[in-house]
């Protein structure tokens, strides 16, 4: 048997899994329990998984319900699955359904992980989250096996009165009584939690902790974005460009995630007839890295960046082209700016092997004035995720 010790960010449970369903291994048991699941990350999952029943593998999900941590849209989604799901829940409010394991079981070996990490895309990518995974190797680590096993039986081989098969009368059941969040439900509430404002209006103290960068999860296939439900629509043709003016609060930067230093057609600095701007930043490479030593790839960095607002299709362009509204402060030479929500477009086709640009920030029409104004061409721009819970974005322009 062997025995390792995962700690994420550093090492995410995401690949770890992804990894052991590559092997070509033939499992004949796959089981998964976790208190809480996401829509994306069983997406995300799903071919995999869906192979080894073909495989002949018998797959098992276990779910919780508690504390809205998994939404009406997954459990719509894998009533569909060839396989078989549970959703386990103790009506006493104090009893929640809380573990998370992860097993896959052949004739001469398994794998189990046991840790805090759910079938999230925090929970296997970006949260702070502790593992163990064992590597058994059968029959010679049977009987170890089967002691380390033995406890987690209710949870792995679940039944009793805390456990329902699922089905879509349970389902509907479960959202008729007021248990069930939908998937933008959910999302919502995460939002919500963020922070709480005292309730007689007073300042916030400042931050005592400092943010540090962590690993994007990856970006869900095109094909499968739009299975995943949005929070609140947009309208593209009419975006609140301004959201609040500028702040006498302390400006904090946050965590580096970007910077290029802007030619003239991103500072709107174009004269000639024969050339044109596009509007907007190019949201491209610039020789940045992200870890680190690595070359960020510019086809789905932003995209990734920015997954967790509405994106949708962005009327009368192409057909794989989606945009999505973005709230960022900007500061340029050390003035606040305010808040605006800025246009994000994005083209997955606009790449074409020939390296052009997919991404793009539009400064909107309502700035585009002071963007020429400040005639900006060979400063650089540079982009800040910050921990403020409402605008989680910072753009700060300055000269070299």
């Amino acid at each position: 048997m062997n025995t390792t010790t995962l700690a994420q960010p550093k090492t995410q449970l995401g690949p770890q899994i992804e990894g052991i369903l590559e092997t070509g291994t033939c499992y004949s048991r796959v089981v998964f329990v976790s208190a809480f699941t996401a829509l994306r990350t069983i997406l995300r999952l799903r071919d995999r998984l869906l192979r080894t029943v073909e495989n002949g593998a018998t797959l098992c999900l276990t779910v919780g319900i508690d504390l809205g941590g998994t939404s009406r849209e997954v459990l719509e989604e894998l009533v569909r699955w060839d396989c078989e799901v549970f959703v386990y829940h103790n009506p006493i409010v104090r009893a929640t359904f809380h573990p998370k394991i992860y097993l896959f079981e052949c004739d001469s070996s398994a794998v189990l992980i046991i840790g805090s990490n759910n079938l999230t895309d925090g929970g296997l990518y970006t949260n702070y989250e502790a593992a163990t995974r064992y590597d058994f190797e059968l029959p010679a680590d049977a009987a170890e096996y089967e002691r380390i096993l033995r406890p987690l039986q209710g949870f792995v081989e679940p039944q009793g009165p805390t456990v329902c098969c699922l089905s879509a009368d349970l389902i509907q059941t479960l959202a008729d009584r007021g248990v069930l969040p939908t998937e933008a439900d959910a999302r919502r509430s995460r939002r919500a939690r963020r922070r709480t404002p005292p309730e007689d209006g007073a300042a916030l103290p400042p931050n005592p902790f400092s943010p540090v960068g962590v690993t994007m999860a990856p970006l869900l296939p095109r094909e499968l974005r739009a299975s995943v439900p949005q929070v609140s629509g947009h309208d593209a043709t009419q975006p609140e460009e301004e959201v609040s003016p500028p702040s006498d609060e302390p400006r904090q930067a946050g965590v580096l995630v970007w910077r290029k230093k802007l030619p003239r057609t991103d500072a709107l600095q174009v004269r000639r007839v024969s050339s044109h701007h596009v509007g907007g930043v190019r949201l491209t490479q610039a020789r940045f890295e992200n870890p680190p030593g690595q070359r960020i790839d510019k086809t789905t960095y932003f995209r990734r960046l920015f997954d967790d607002y509405d994106w949708e299709p962005e009327p009368g362009r192409y057909s794989d082209q989606e945009h999505t509204f973005v709230p960022m402060r900007i500061f340029i030479r050390g003035n606040d700016f305010g808040v605006r929500n800025f246009e994000i477009s994005h083209k997955p086709s606009g790449e074409a092997g020939q390296h052009n640009y997919t991404t793009i920030l539009r400064w909107g029409r309502g700035f585009n004035d002071t963007i020429r104004r400040e005639n900006l061409t060979g400063t650089v721009l540079t982009l800040y995720e910050t921990a403020d819970d409402e605008i989680g974005f910072l753009l700060d322009i300055a000269d070299e």
